[in-house]
């Protein structure tokens, strides 16, 4: 009887291994030695880290260090190799830094403090689309294959010269599709970008802007379908031409034979607090408890949090600095508003404002996330899963949906299978 119930001990254990794969992991760089220069010249240090693990599509890599002292910066394999950072992918300067591996193949990170580099403060991943655990193959995926785009490619983002219409020009013979990424080249304090409606695309308006990123370069991921806006909300600058429409579409940019209809997630885009927006409340502390209430939050959902930038912040803290309005130790701070946060993963998510007797007065919210779909059987093949902008910028959280939601319903299958397998085991046997 003891062998019985140990066989099926281990069959729920390889079950529940199983489902585990179907969401991403996160990672802290260096462990508890976090993003520094290496100790005692080991100039690997963080090759050694890395050389072990599998890193996969959705996977987070979470940077540890103190703000004005390193940065993190992500090159082309050219700068890793030169420690040269004049070029980045991206550049994020608030430390802990969260960044989203929404792509397969090399991911290329550097310290751009000069001498840190070359001290050994880089880091080289390489992901991968799969399964860490092993386990049921879904037979004959297609993956999608996402794109990242210089926009204005070596002229970058700023007031074209002779042409209203360059960016136009420039998006016209690009297939853009969900996932793909935007990377906006400027200098900072120069230009910026505003994601905007349509209406105020059309009367360079950056009033009501859904999200503004100040700090250049700026990496943007298109994480759903329909008509995207961008402008430079600097005066003058939109009605000179600096300015971009992209239209996205969901679908595979190599083709080939799509599979079978699959579940395609339905990601809402919620305003906290709704026409209140994200202040400290007027004689109700538990506002924004009460208004996350009756709402069904589901990975790839996006939080807008609407403040006065000076006046307000959104930190993302542990369930520990939530109870306590504690954001010493903040996952992420958000400074600018309005800010836009991509809820990348199940569980519960804790943000506060970290202004001094804010939260305690109330700005705080909960939200619980569920891996899940609004809607039923979508009649259109292959969707791709949302992918967030993998670096954050002052502005915009980076995320990213947790990989493995097109290949969820084959788990739970096999994890049904496996847990009769396990009472079969232990009744006849």
């Amino acid at each position: 009887m003891g062998g019985k119930i140990t066989m099926a001990a281990l069959l729920v254990i390889l079950a529940a291994n199983l489902l585990q794969s179907t969401y991403g992991r996160t990672y802290t760089v260096g462990d508890s030695t976090g993003w520094r220069i290496p100790t005692n010249n080991n100039d690997d240090f963080y090759d050694d880290w890395a050389d072990n693990k599998d890193f996969l599509v959705g996977d987070v890599l979470v940077f540890n260090f103190t703000n004005g002292q390193h940065n993190v910066v992500e090159v082309t394999e050219g700068g890793y190799d030169a420690c040269n950072a004049a070029n980045p992918v991206s550049t994020v300067s608030t430390g802990p830094a969260r960044i989203t591996l929404n792509r397969t193949g090399e991911y290329y990170f550097i310290c751009g403090i000069p001498g840190h580099c070359s001290a050994g403060q880089k880091l080289n991943v390489e992901v991968r689309n799969g399964n860490p655990t092993g386990g049921v193959t879904p037979s004959t995926p297609i993956t999608p294959t996402t794109t990242t785009y210089t926009v204005g490619d070596s002229t970058g983002w700023r007031v074209p010269t002779n042409n209203d219409d360059f960016y136009e020009d420039w998006a016209d013979n690009k297939h853009f599709v969900v996932g793909d990424v935007l990377v906006f080249n400027f200098t900072t304090g120069q230009h910026n970008v505003a994601e905007v409606t349509e209406d105020a695309y059309d009367d360079c308006n950056t009033a009501n802007a859904i999200s503004t990123l100040t700090t250049g370069p700026a990496r943007i991921t298109l994480n759903k379908t329909g008509d995207h806006y961008f402008i430079c909300s600097v005066p003058g600058h939109c009605s000179a031409g600096q300015k971009l429409k992209v239209e996205v579409r969901t679908g595979n940019t190599t083709g080939g034979v799509a599979p079978s209809p699959s579940v395609t997630p339905s990601t809402t885009t919620f305003t906290v607090g709704d026409s209140t927006g994200w202040r400290v409340p007027t004689t109700n502390d538990d506002f924004y408890e009460d208004w996350a209430d009756n709402k069904h939050f589901v990975v790839g959902d996006v939080l807008v949090f609407n403040f006065t930038t000076g006046q307000h912040n959104v930190a993302e803290v542990t369930e520990d600095g939530y109870d306590d309005c504690n954001a010493a130790n903040a996952i992420s701070t958000l400074t600018t508003g309005p800010a836009r946060v991509t809820l990348n993963s199940t569980g519960d998510h804790y943000f506060i404002c970290s202004i001094p007797g804010h939260c305690s007065a109330g700005q705080k919210l909960k939200v619980e996330v569920r891996n899940g779909n609004r809607t039923s059987t979508s009649p259109t093949p292959g969707t791709p899963s949302a992918a967030a902008p993998g670096t954050p910028s002052g502005t915009t959280n980076g995320t990213s949906s947790s990989p493995g939601t097109n290949t969820a319903s084959s788990h739970v299958a096999t994890l049904s299978l496996v847990f009769f397998m396990s009472i079969a085991l232990t009744l006849f046997c």
